[in-house]
Parts: structure tokens; C-alpha cells; sequence
């Protein structure tokens, strides 16, 4: 479970590590992942404790969407860096480095944001016919898929017996 560290949880850290501690080794002491850890040491080696401060997310125009998705799928720039430099989530890389590598540049001008609305989370509800007539049809339409299940798997059995016969094996009571 995503567990937020406090300000002080991230400067203890990374005091730890300037003390020559390991990020694994500071991790294993904290229960913090090393990840973390090694992210947050880069930002204070770059901009002090301020740059362990929470910062909101910008909001990146089509230009600077290539730029980033081209630091970090192209020139291999490790991911926490390319957050870092950019103040960008690392979701939101990982999310348009995806969307570059399906549909090219030109997919991150079009793309939107996914539909996560209430609705059209899970399966859709069934609707209850409107007349007798479409309610008999949805339950014909039910049986004829029950028949067609059914055929296949006697069908089945059927082939499974013969195979069983053919290598001089009895087959099963069903």
C-alpha cells in the first residue's frame, strides 16, 4: 500500500544516506523503499530540503510532453531524474512514454484523459426487456447459447472417449 512521507521521514533518510549509509540499507532500517530513497537524495544533493518539499503537478503542454518522454525513453535518462528535472509525476512519464511507444509523438497531442467516471466503471447493469415479446427473445437467444455449450462438450466427451478407446482403455462412467 502507497504510504505519503512526511518531511521529516524524508530528511531523516536522506541525512542517513550523507552519513554513508546505503539507500537499501537506510530502506531496510525505515521500511522505505530504496527507490524512494535514492529519489530523494538526488532532490536534496539538487535543491536542499526545499527540493523534498510537496509540489503540486504541472500541467505539461504537447511540447514539453516530448521533451520528456524523449530525456526518458530516448536518451535513458533514469526515471526519478526526468521527474525531478521536470517536477512531473512519474506516473504521468510512465503514462505518455506509453502513449509515445503505441502512437508516436503525434498520439501525445491527441490523447485525453481516460473516462474514470462512476458509470462506466465495471460491468454494465442489465436492462429488463421492455415487452413480452423481447423478454421471450432474450430467453431464446439464452437457450440456444446453453444448447450450443452443451453440444460442445459432449462433443468433447465424446472425442475423449474415442481417444481412450483407440489406446485400449475403457472410458469413464459420466
Amino acid at each position: 500500500m502507497y504510504k505519503k512521507h512526511s518531511l521529516e521521514e524524508r530528511l531523516l533518510a536522506v541525512k542517513k544516506c550523507l552519513e554513508g549509509l546505503s539507500p537499501r540499507c537506510v530502506g531496510r532500517q525505515l521500511g522505505i523503499n530504496s527507490s524512494y530513497i535514492s529519489e530523494w537524495l538526488y532532490k536534496y544533493q539538487r535543491e536542499g530540503s526545499k527540493g523534498l518539499e510537496k509540489r503540486p503537478n504541472i500541467r505539461a503542454n504537447f511540447e514539453e510532453k516530448c521533451k520528456i518522454v524523449c530525456a526518458y525513453a530516448e536518451k535513458g535518462i533514469p526515471l526519478h531524474r526526468v521527474s525531478s528535472d521536470y517536477h512531473v509525476s512519474q506516473s504521468s512519464i510512465c503514462l505518455w512514454t506509453r502513449i509515445y511507444r503505441q502512437g508516436g509523438y503525434g498520439a501525445l497531442r491527441t490523447m485525453t484523459k481516460p473516462d474514470l467516471s462512476i458509470k462506466s466503471m465495471g460491468r454494465p447493469k442489465k436492462q429488463e426487456p421492455q415487452t413480452e415479446l423481447e423478454r421471450l427473445r432474450y430467453e431464446n437467444e439464452w437457450l440456444r447459447a446453453e444448447v450450443a455449450l452443451l453440444k460442445k462438450v459432449r462433443a468433447l466427451m465424446d472425442e475423449k472417449e474415442r481417444q481412450l478407446r483407440e489406446i485400449g482403455r475403457k472410458p469413464s462412467k459420466h
